[in-house]
């Protein structure tokens, strides 16, 4: 004889466990960090007049620039296009959280992320060429200049050097890099000129071949 079997109902008082939706699943998007090469090619890709590079610059370069600053604690500092802070950092350790760091950054997201990595950074989102407006009737001791010089348009670049030569005291120090690829367009050569010109000396380090692109520092002292 065949035995039926009986399947028993489970106790009304034991309840399972809800099952969540399934559209509520969704794996959240893998964002960059605030720092790296992917995030700053996709601000460049977003406003690539905005924004002068592809990637941040490197460690390597970001020495040589902030090394070729001679810098006190008590001085006045003045940061042109920092980016996401590759040299931002540097300046402040060599400041000793004394002296005063102003970083003028045109992207929003740029100048955001500058806030949140260094709250003793003053940062004003706007264009370089308005530099004068913000240093409160100060002069600076030093500009460290991450702007694109070599592909700017000629009426922009010279607001903005006209902005800095108001802005720094007289024996203070201009530092920008250039990329060795563009030293010859147009751009860059009319850079060069004008800091040959309007500084009383104007050196260049060896090239950092440790940066993509490679690039050299200009260092340059006002009469």
């Amino acid at each position: 004889m065949r035995q039926s079997i009986q399947l028993r109902e489970p106790p009304r008082d034991v309840v399972s466990p809800p099952r969540p939706p399934v559209r509520a699943r969704k794996l959240e998007a893998i964002k960059p960090q605030d720092d790296s090469p992917l995030h700053f090619l996709g601000e460049f890709v977003r406003e690539p007049l905005k924004v002068g590079a592809i990637l941040p610059s490197s460690k390597a370069l970001s020495r040589v620039v902030v090394e070729s600053c001679h810098i006190r604690p008590a001085d006045t500092v003045v940061e042109l296009g920092p980016g996401t802070g590759a040299f931002t950092g540097l300046i402040l350790k060599r400041l000793s959280h004394r002296g005063r760091l102003l970083a003028v950054e045109l992207n929003p997201t740029h100048a955001d992320i500058l806030r949140r990595r260094f709250p003793k950074c003053e940062v004003i989102q706007d264009s370089a060429e308005h530099l004068k407006r913000h240093l409160d009737g100060e002069l600076a001791d030093c500009i460290v200049s991450g702007l694109a010089w070599g592909s700017m348009h000629p009426r922009l670049q010279n607001q903005i050097f006209r902005a800095i030569l108001r802005s720094l005291k007289p024996g203070g120090q201009f530092i920008a890099f250039a990329y060795v690829h563009a030293a010859w367009l147009p751009p860059a050569r009319r850079f060069r000129q004008r800091l040959e010109r309007h500084f009383k000396s104007v050196e260049t380090t060896p090239i950092v071949w440790r940066n993509l692109p490679p690039a050299f520092v200009f260092r340059c002292v006002r009469g």
